[in-house]
């Protein structure tokens, strides 16, 4: 792949939108004066084939959802397995068998993801996103229109449980997906799916925007339905106290304390879920009293111990490790996602106890400004570091350990000072990876308490 992951424009409207013939309200959302300082252009790029994969996989794993007892496994799985080991290079000198496969890791993705491309993958549908790597590296994500458009069927499953649904139709926006970062992809678009309902991605950074109240007028204008975003961005949007009137918010990426859960619902007057996903497959579950429902019956979960290859039985504590999905170009068998729980089947239905996922944290340069650890992530995605921890003690001094052979400790300085506005004092510790040491998961943490 080409050595910078930034995105290439070279599709027009129409083309990204093949069946929507009526694209004035797109045009409206781009040029209204109260837009902000759009960055990107983007579309879901669905033709009537793709549309009709969409609508099936809604219907089949979405709107049906039969998962699998205990002791059990899904009924797709071994046809799923025999496709893998047919047409995926990666397992094809692995035993089909799913009690004899190997899990895999993220690192296995990174180095290698052409051979995770089934054979029977249409390359002229490859979209590529990489994720900022807020828990390692790194890494770039193949996947086509089909598995992307997916999102919004599994979203309104989880949105069903709540007696919630999207209004469809062009002149109504459906989702804004809220960022509060230094720098991110901002842009208008439709969903083919949704009929031509209006999709956002903005950043409530002021300098995105010509005024100072343009991202409240903007988003009170539209009033979308659903909001998404992370714990920060919800926070700083309600900053702005904006007069919307939101079906749902849903709140991924970290971890939604209930606190923040509380403050959110009491203002905006509507169900905030929290909802565990990964680049690497999408949506899994959602928060309940009970603990993450499981969302798609397509994908099935195992508990695993860290270090060995040794399946746990449910109520055992361990990594989740997860099979299946709808992507040809990263089909999963037995994916560890460095993320821990218990696994427990209710009626039918896997639900992932005291799930540990990323957690969020805000660091202070010296004037109090605060810095979204997401623009750390990002920040440090592009230096060749295979981990890293970020900590701020109660003096407000960062102390940064890296994992890298190559990066120095003064091009890790500069690029802190940046993000953190010249404006903090930094420790800095680089340690050599070698072939037998531990690299330890990327991690976030902070002494510095705020009023």
């Amino acid at each position: 792949m080409d050595e910078s992951s930034d995105p290439q424009i070279a599709l027009t409207d129409a083309e990204r939108f093949p069946l929507l013939e009526d694209l004035s309200f797109l045009n409206t959302l781009k040029q209204d004066a109260l837009a902000p300082k759009f960055n990107f252009k983007s579309g879901d790029r669905l033709d009537a084939v793709q549309l009709s994969k969409v609508k099936s996989y809604k219907k089949k794993y979405c709107d049906e959802k039969i998962f699998w007892n205990e002791g059990q496994t899904p009924v797709w799985l071994n046809d799923y397995l025999k496709w893998c080991h047919t047409t995926v290079p990666f397992y094809q000198n692995r035993d089909g068998d799913l009690n004899a496969s190997p899990t895999i890791s993220r690192e296995d993705i990174r180095k290698y993801p052409h051979l995770f491309v089934s054979n029977e993958a249409n390359l002229e549908e490859l979209l590529v996103y990489y994720t900022s790597g807020s828990t390692g590296p790194k890494l770039d994500v193949l996947f086509d229109a089909v598995t992307q458009a997916s999102w919004l069927p599994q979203i309104e499953s989880v949105l069903k449980d709540f007696n919630v649904s999207i209004s469809e139709g062009k002149n109504t926006t459906a989702i804004a997906l809220i960022c509060a970062q230094e720098k991110t992809l901002t842009y208008a678009s439709l969903s083919t799916y949704l009929e031509g309902a209006g999709i956002l991605k903005i950043n409530l950074n002021p300098s995105e925007w010509n005024h100072p109240d343009d991202a409240k007028k903007y988003l009170e204008k539209y009033n979308p339905q659903i909001l998404t975003g992370d714990p920060i961005a919800f926070m700083a949007l309600l900053d702005l106290k904006p007069q919307l009137s939101p079906k749902a918010l849903v709140s991924s990426a970290m971890k939604l304390t209930k606190g923040t859960k509380n403050k959110l619902e009491n203002y905006f007057k509507c169900p905030v879920i929290d909802l565990y996903s990964m680049t690497e497959c999408r949506n899994i579950a959602y928060a309940t009293e009970l603990g993450h429902k499981a969302i798609r019956s397509d994908l099935y979960l195992e508990i695993f111990e860290e270090h060995e290859d040794v399946k746990l039985s449910n109520g055992e504590r361990g990594e989740l490790v997860i099979t299946g999905g709808n992507n040809p170009f990263l089909p999963l068998i037995r994916y560890r996602t460095g993320d821990f729980c218990r696994l427990k089947i209710e009626n039918g239905v896997p639900y992932l106890i005291d799930l540990e996922a990323r957690n969020p944290v805000v660091f202070y340069t010296k004037s109090n400004v605060k810095i979204n650890n997401i623009d750390i992530s990002n920040g440090l995605s592009r230096l060749s570091l295979a981990g890293f921890k970020v900590h701020q003690t109660k003096d407000k001094v960062i102390q940064f350990k890296g994992y890298s052979n190559d990066c120095t400790v003064e091009e890790i300085l500069e690029l802190l000072k940046v993000i953190f506005k010249n404006d903090i004092e930094v420790q800095i510790d680089i340690q050599k990876i070698s072939q037998n040491n531990t690299v330890e998961k990327s991690l976030y943490t902070s002494e510095f308490i705020t009023d």
